[in-house]
């Protein structure tokens, strides 16, 4: 959305003397020193992880300040909670503990045609249509606890009947990510992309107006599912051979002794099936993400299980905070093609993640190399300081603090002609992260070709750079000092940085220059929220400096979101 060239020069200066000032670019060589960004003077944090009922819920066009670069054109929507807490019904209120399970909120921002135009509202699904109805939090089995007035899980009988049926037949909450099954818009009719959580359910919203269509409890069936499809992740991957989705799903039930795991291949027809598959035979295993190469998926086993005996420990802590640990890693590698379990290895050593960042096929496809963010003990996922646990971090910057500091790469080498992997850790980029992001705009709408390409990178088949969100940015000594890094995994470094007092920034997705030639030819778009100025805004960055070129505020406040999708204008959508 470039200003007329007539125009461009008159504009410049007064454009860019707008824009905030340059406290963006740090060098890498500040992460080797402790003492180099205290990182102290950040304030309402806590407004990022607040209810924030306000809605638009009609296109707004947005001010821009800079210059965003006309080749920036689609639909990037971002996928969060908004809503943490109930009306007071005589017992006090109550509220979700956990960030991962407020009622979802989207927002949306629109690029082309000169304008930016933004929304940000519910997914109006069952659950959030009976919140609005009566105030109350329906019972259930989260990521945390539902707490009283007092802070006190609630509990007992009459709950438990009430969340076990609950999760098997109303919920349909997806606050965690967005995806396009028909990137090419081969089906007919409106377009259409789908909200996503950790489960089954999902939500689907017109891609035109952001309007709510329709929610499910659980998913289509998938041919070769006997059981019941208790998790599937929220993370799904498109395969570099087509444009059906990957996804891994755990079954439970109906002559299943444990649980048996299922890489899921989704059609844009919406045709489901089981690719392959395998058992487990110490419990229910907990997924967030996988790896997908041209030919292999890699799927990570971490040692965590969830125990459906302990009901009253998925009440009282959650379903993360009371899962049990078991006392080995295991790696499955499945053929996309055949569905053959081409390795399955476990070692007792530990491995612990949210995020996978990218997988390549290396030595002429004998061997497979998955990287990670990845921590060596499980306090991230299930310990009393685990990642934004509500009733603590709410509580002050003291109690943030206690927080872990971040994953760091962790490879999954598998030689798939000994059926055998091995761990490498890298402990030389100090910097801590969360969130990673690759060439994500690749995988959301981009051909097949271009997803080839993004897969076909120079390092071991690697992307050389990787894009993600961080606290104790840079040194700093508190938690709510967050900020974006660029890693260069060739070089072993934080490339290049953006960090503010009091910016807080979600996931950076990357949108590639199509005239470029360098990897990092593009922009990053970011959801940052100013706490000094109690207001969202929208962040282009230069990927290859981490610069901010353009700003655009959104006149309200908006909680912290965790994924989304970039749907480019032509490869899948129509803005």
């Amino acid at each position: 959305m470039k200003t007329p060239r007539s125009l461009l020069a008159a504009l410049f200066a007064t454009v860019h003397l707008q824009l905030p000032p340059p406290c963006h670019s740090f060098s890498a060589k500040l992460t080797t020193n402790p003492k180099a960004a205290p990182g102290t003077n950040n304030v309402n944090f806590e407004d990022w992880i607040t209810d924030a009922p306000e809605e638009v819920r009609e296109w707004k066009d947005l001010t821009v300040r800079g210059d965003i670069p006309d080749y920036v054109r689609g639909t990037w929507i971002r996928n969060g909670g908004g809503i943490w807490s109930g009306g007071d019904n005589g017992d006090g209120g109550e509220s979700f503990s956990h960030i991962f399970d407020g009622f979802a909120k989207v927002s949306a921002y629109r690029f082309g045609n000169g304008r930016l135009r933004h929304q940000a509202r519910f997914l109006e699904g069952k659950w959030y249509k009976k919140f609005q109805s009566d105030g109350s939090l329906p019972p259930s089995i989260g990521t945390g606890p539902i707490l009283d007035a007092s802070g006190t899980p609630k509990v007992g009988a009459a709950r438990t009947v009430g969340a076990i049926l609950n999760v098997a037949t109303a919920f349909d909450n997806a606050p965690v990510n967005i995806w396009d099954f028909d990137p090419l818009s081969r089906t007919a009719g409106p377009k259409r992309v789908e909200a996503l959580t950790d489960a089954p359910p999902r939500v689907n919203l017109d891609y035109d107006t952001m309007d709510t269509l329709s929610s499910s409890t659980i998913n289509p069936l998938a041919k070769g599912i006997r059981g019941f499809e208790l998790l599937i992740t929220a993370h799904p991957l498109y395969s570099l051979e087509s444009d059906d989705t990957y996804n891994i799903a755990v079954e439970i039930g109906l002559g299943l002794p444990n649980a048996r795991v299922n890489l899921i291949k989704e059609t844009p027809l919406g045709d489901r099936s089981v690719v392959g598959s395998f058992a487990t035979d110490d419990g229910i295993p907990y997924f967030h993400s996988f790896g997908l190469s041209r030919n292999y998926a890699v799927v990570v086993v971490q040692p965590l299980r969830i125990d459906p005996g302990n009901l009253s420990g998925l009440l009282e802590k959650g379903f993360m905070r009371s899962m049990k640990s078991v006392e080995k890693t295991r790696v499955v590698v499945l053929d996309l093609k055949t569905g053959e379990c081409v390795l399955d290895q476990s070692v007792p050593e530990p491995l612990y993640f949210y995020h996978a960042v990218s997988t390549a096929e290396v030595d002429h496809g004998r061997s497979l190399s998955l990287r990670l963010c990845a921590y060596k003990s499980s306090d991230q996922l299930t310990g009393e300081n685990q990642f934004m646990r509500l009733e603590r971090c709410r509580r002050g910057k003291e109690w943030r603090n206690k927080l872990d500091k971040g994953g760091r790469f962790c490879d999954v080498v598998c030689d798939l002609e000994k059926g055998t992997f091995s761990l490498r850790w890298d402990d030389r980029i100090r910097q801590g992260f969360e969130l990673p992001v690759t060439r994500y705009s690749r995988a959301h709408g981009g051909s097949v070709e271009e997803r080839r390409e993004a897969a076909d990178a120079p390092i071991d088949g690697h992307p050389r750079y990787v894009y993600s969100f961080g606290a104790f940015a840079l040194g700093a000594e508190e938690y709510d000092a967050w900020g974006l890094f660029k890693f260069d995994t060739e070089r072993r470094e934080v490339a290049a940085s953006y960090r503010c007092d009091s910016v807080y920034v979600s996931e950076p997705v990357f949108v590639p220059d199509p005239s470029g030639s360098g990897e990092d030819d593009g922009v990053l778009l970011t959801q940052a929220y100013f706490g000094a100025e109690r207001e969202t805004r929208l962040l282009v960055l230069d990927a290859r400096t981490m610069e901010v070129v353009a700003e655009a505020g959104t006149g309200m406040r908006t909680p912290m979101d965790f994924h989304g999708g970039w749907i480019p204008e032509g490869g899948g959508g129509r803005p």
